[in-house]
């Protein structure tokens, strides 16, 4: 079974979930964005090493980028490390935190990013919520 907000799918077990969810700021409120994505980490890869090679993979792929800083923390319980870093889109500078939630063979990337810079609460607050993300439990029953 496979949910979405609206509702599930009775999917065959061998599909992959590469969905993308992008959810958005009131425009008002400088359009700040989060955007979840989902990843396999390669058979035999570290979380670390994975972690590395994705932020080579965007200093290569993003022009200016500039790796601000990284840490470990965790989310939910999970081992997890954040990125942050800015980067420009036709001119216009993008400031992005991306926290990297290590799920076994599998990582979600949260990200959040808004177009110039964050300011200290902006950072503070969508470090906040990407704390507040709980992973769902399955019920069970008695």
């Amino acid at each position: 079974m496979y949910r979405v907000n609206e509702g599930t799918f009775d999917l065959p077990a061998t599909w992959l979930d590469r969905s993308v969810n992008i959810l958005a700021s009131d425009m008002t409120a400088f359009g700040i964005s989060l955007t979840i994505t989902r990843d396999d980490i390669p058979w035999g890869v570290s979380f670390a090493e994975y972690m590395n090679d994705q932020a080579e993979k965007a200093a290569a792929g993003l022009t200016d980028f500039t790796l601000i800083g990284r840490r470990d923390l965790f989310v939910d319980g999970m081992s997890s490390h954040e990125i942050e870093a800015t980067w420009s889109r036709k001119g216009t500078p993008v400031h992005l935190l991306s926290t990297t939630l290590h799920l076994g063979p599998k990582a979600m990337v949260i990200s959040s990013s808004v177009d110039n810079y964050m300011s200290e609460g902006q950072k503070a607050e969508m470090r906040r919520i990407i704390g507040t993300f709980r992973f769902a439990r399955e019920r069970t029953t008695a």
